[in-house]
């Protein structure tokens, strides 16, 4: 009898849950690690080490330790961020090197390098000193942040100093990124890639309605052009034949109006709060068992109907957040034009509940009768799904 080979995953959050179950689809013993010993994640492993993944040392060590096969991130830029580096000293596939990662992970130096390349993206300088000539409003960043922490938006350089602070207080490197505010919608644009070549993508409409840097709603788009979509996957073409990327996904958020469109973040792991779902339930392709397959070393089996899979069925996703400092007790649903699918519980009554973008009381995914409902009423989500406080 052939033992199963182990996979490493570097992430025990709930919206990790579909990758690993991807990765026992496929026939491996997960192996888990994180800092998260009550995450939903180690529950469910095979083997659930205590250990906060950005010490690539310390997983090193694990993953020797357990002879693993595999690697794979999780939707933390961290998570990818080690695992490259241990895939790299294991030489186990799936990443892009350490150096090409950092160029798409780390803001400071994406910016650098996409300025250098001709990339629509922000103007972006690192100093407050140097931003004094860039145009208000501008936002400052950290470099290594995610869900929109530490970010704020700054109308007049006597703002800038606080901002600074504040977002090298959010990053691991203590870093930051100062950059000009595009005005646009917020969309996503994922893909995936094989041999060199965009073989298949959505485009996700998105909305942030509580904090003004974290999505908590969003579907497939509904209201971008085609031209637009035509020029945002030929720029991103470009990119991943410049940078010479992987097979795999690759994730970006971009804003867009009517005639341009800017580069906001780019990723190599897993989108966050079940966004996998999303695509799922919308046009029926398996995102989380594409998404696993290249660490995995396994070969393709979806052979893509179309490089645009059709809206099969119009679904909305909605991050259930507050913006204030409270304690859950239970949810509130008012009466909505549309069918609730799947409700994903995040806090148990009296549970402390966080303001965004630090924390999150639930996920729910719903499903209109057409796709007019569910552009008019995406946007609204937040006034139909809360929760009760003490």
């Amino acid at each position: 009898m052939t033992a199963m080979r182990t996979a490493m995953i570097l992430d025990a959050g709930f919206a990790s849950l579909p990758l690993q179950r991807a990765i026992k689809t496929a026939g491996f013993t997960t192996l888990v690690c994180s800092g998260k010993p009550h995450d939903a994640g180690m529950k469910s492993a095979d083997i659930a080490k205590v250990q906060n993944y950005a010490d690539r040392d310390a997983v090193l060590a694990i993953a020797r330790e357990h002879n693993i096969a595999a690697i794979t991130p999780g939707v933390t830029d961290v998570s990818y961020l080690t695992g490259s580096r241990v895939a790299a000293e294991l030489g186990l596939p799936g990443f892009d090197s350490p150096d090409v990662s950092d160029t798409l992970f780390l803001k400071d130096r994406f910016r650098a390098w996409a300025e250098q390349q001709g990339y629509p993206i922000p103007r972006a300088v690192r100093r407050a000193e140097d931003a004094r000539h860039l145009p208000f409003p501008l936002l400052v960043k950290p470099i290594d942040a995610y869900s929109g922490i530490g970010i704020t938006l700054v109308q007049q350089a006597a703002e800038l100093n606080d901002a600074v602070a504040k977002a090298r207080s959010a990053s691991q490197n203590g870093e930051c990124v100062i950059e000009t505010f595009c005005q646009g919608a917020l969309y996503s644009h994922s893909v995936f890639i094989r041999g060199g070549e965009i073989v298949c993508e959505f485009f996700v409409d998105e909305f942030c309605t509580v904090y003004p840097w974290q999505v908590n709603s969003s579907s497939l788009s509904l209201s971008l052009t085609e031209s637009m979509r035509d020029r945002v996957s030929e720029c991103m073409q470009t990119l991943v034949r410049q940078l010479q990327l992987v097979d795999g996904l690759l994730h970006t958020q971009f804003i867009a109006n009517d005639d341009d469109f800017w580069l906001i973040e780019l990723t190599r792991r897993c989108p966050g709060d079940l966004y996998s779902r999303l695509i799922e339930l919308s046009t029926g392709v398996d995102y989380s068992s594409e998404f696993v397959a290249p660490f995995l070393g396994c070969q393709h089996a979806t052979a893509f109907s179309a490089r645009r899979p059709a809206h099969l069925r119009a679904i909305a996703r909605h991050t259930i957040s507050s913006d204030v400092d409270t304690h859950f007790t239970g949810y509130l649903f008012a009466p909505l034009a549309a069918r609730i699918i799947e409700t994903i519980p995040l806090k148990l009554p009296g549970d402390r509940l966080e303001p965004a973008p630090r924390d999150r009381a639930g996920l729910v995914f719903a499903e209109f009768d057409d796709v007019a409902e569910l552009a008019r009423l995406t946007p609204q989500l937040k006034n139909y799904f809360s929760f009760k406080t003490t």
